[in-house]
């Protein structure tokens, strides 16, 4: 897994970004003063209690679409500050927001659909996908066997960031989201994503670097917990005796494979406890986990003792027979 940054790919680019440090004053200004001309030039609305969330470099803000179950639309603004010369900060902007549109569409996240750059500002509008928290109870999760599978691709994702943002300690990053992407109504495919709109638009307050083997731990410990916490509050479904009577098998097949899975993620976060590998060794350790193997519902045993019985039983009962 490759993590190295290619910096002929971001000429200027990051060196400019990092050598100013505004602190947002001049994006408050512009959205106070321009905004609500600026939606209407781009005949966009916001939404009722929609607002704009305001960045070091930038802001963003939700408007209304044409798709809203699956994907949201966002405008996104780069105000010039007053000092600073159009001619270096137009195109660094403009190549900020292509940079996120195709990391956006490398991973499958999302798609910037236009770009205005401007002396004083550039703009541009994102379509992405819309997330799910984690920790939210209502928040779709992988089913056992699919997890090992969800892990590399997001080891994938983190990887894709780190080379393609030049963001190693993941400072911009401040939120994961869970994407459902539609591919057939009854397995839909589940992908954790990073939440990169803060790599465009810039910080807000103190910038706390994340380790990402620190993020994957937590999510490797944050999947387990759910995935316990669900298998274990499933209801049964309703229906006569025989109906409850299947439920009930499925859900504890359900349940067993729901454990085997907790004891593998269980497993790894010690490991990652104890070794304290970088990332890459992390994301070997992944791409070698299963899903785990579920514990049978009658041990083996007991069904050869019942067998045992069973024909102790039988040869009781031809004993018994007459000649």
């Amino acid at each position: 897994m490759n993590l190295s940054v290619n910096h002929d790919q971001l000429p200027a680019m990051w060196s400019y970004y990092q050598s100013q440090r505004p602190d947002g004053t001049h994006v408050q200004r512009y959205i106070n003063e321009k905004s609500a001309k600026l939606l209407k030039v781009l005949g966009e609305e916001l939404p009722e209690g929609g607002r704009w969330v305001i960045h070091s470099h930038g802001a963003w803000a939700q408007v209304k679409g044409t798709s809203e179950e699956l994907f949201e639309r966002v405008v996104l603004v780069l105000p010039r500050p007053e000092q600073h010369s159009a001619k270096l900060f137009t195109p660094w902007a403009e190549k900020r927001l292509r940079y996120l549109g195709r990391y956006f569409e490398r991973t499958n996240s999302g798609r910037i659909v236009r770009i205005l750059p401007q002396k004083q500002v550039v703009i541009g509008v994102l379509m992405r996908r819309k997330g799910h928290d984690l920790q939210d109870p209502k928040s779709p999760l992988p089913q056992p066997r699919q997890v090992p599978d969800f892990l590399k691709v997001f080891c994938r994702e983190v990887s894709m960031y780190i080379s393609w943002m030049n963001d190693p300690e993941l400072s911009y990053v401040q939120a994961l989201k869970l994407n459902v992407i539609p591919q057939h109504p009854a397995d839909p495919i589940l992908k954790l994503s990073l939440d990169v709109l803060p790599t465009v638009v810039g910080h807000r307050g103190k910038m706390i670097p994340l380790s990402p083997v620190t993020l994957l731990r937590g999510v490797v410990g944050e999947l387990a917990e759910q995935l316990d916490l669900r298998s274990e509050e499933e209801a049964l479904a309703e229906g006569g005796a025989l109906s409850r009577l299947w439920a009930l098998k499925r859900h504890r097949r359900a349940r067993q494979e729901a454990l085997a899975c907790v004891r593998e993620l269980d497993a790894l976060a010690a490991r990652v406890d104890l070794m304290q590998p970088d990332f890459a060794q992390l994301s070997a350790w992944v791409f070698e986990m299963t899903a785990g193997k579920p514990t049978p519902l009658i041990p083996l045993r007991l069904i050869v003792a019942l067998l045992c019985v069973a024909l102790a039983l039988y040869m009781a009962a031809q004993s018994l027979l007459p000649s």
